[in-house]
């Protein structure tokens, strides 16, 4: 995922004080192909993952979402859906994540994957280590209707809250 830099904004609050803010936020994208399969890559750093990274200045999140997902493995995919949003409340790193189609390419590696396979959904979570993307992947995985999102802190891991939610308003389900 390269050199983060940090950027802050003097932002003019609604009470006529400016504030500092510094954030940042990145994407991921659960990419299946047409046999159901998931597309995973080992990353030097945490080992097995989705393929994601940080939205860069003046990018969109489904721009940075689909030039990451090619840079880390090779493939061409297409957002299909949102499937949730979780923050680390200690460094203000807001995460989003889309589900996703492969569309073309051709599996290769890069500096930021060692390994990219597709992998037996089933196969999948016992691939990943690292608690808070195996946390991600298991909402990844649900196939659930509703948007999950979720607050941790990562050193150690820990869930400080957690909710899913139905898009739109209050909606009675049928």
């Amino acid at each position: 995922m390269g050199t983060v830099f940090y950027r802050t904004h003097d932002i003019l609050n609604l009470t006529g004080d400016y504030m500092n803010y510094t954030h940042f936020v990145s994407v991921a994208g659960f990419v299946t192909n047409d046999k159901g399969e998931v597309l995973l890559i080992k990353s030097p750093n945490r080992g097995w993952e989705y393929p994601g990274g940080m939205v860069e200045p003046g990018e969109t999140f489904q721009a940075a979402l689909l030039r990451e997902i090619k840079e880390e493995s090779g493939i061409d995919a297409e957002i299909t859906g949102f499937i949730g949003l979780c923050k680390n409340i200690e460094k203000d790193i807001v995460n989003i994540d889309f589900a996703c189609r492969a569309v073309g390419g051709q599996i290769t590696t890069s500096d930021e994957s060692t390994e990219v396979r597709w992998v037996k959904r089933e196969d999948a979570l016992n691939m990943v280590t690292f608690p808070l993307t195996k946390k991600r992947l298991e909402s990844m995985l649900s196939e659930s209707a509703q948007v999950y999102c979720f607050c941790f802190k990562k050193e150690p891991f820990e869930v400080v809250t957690e909710d899913t939610y139905h898009v739109g308003e209050n909606r009675n389900e049928t």
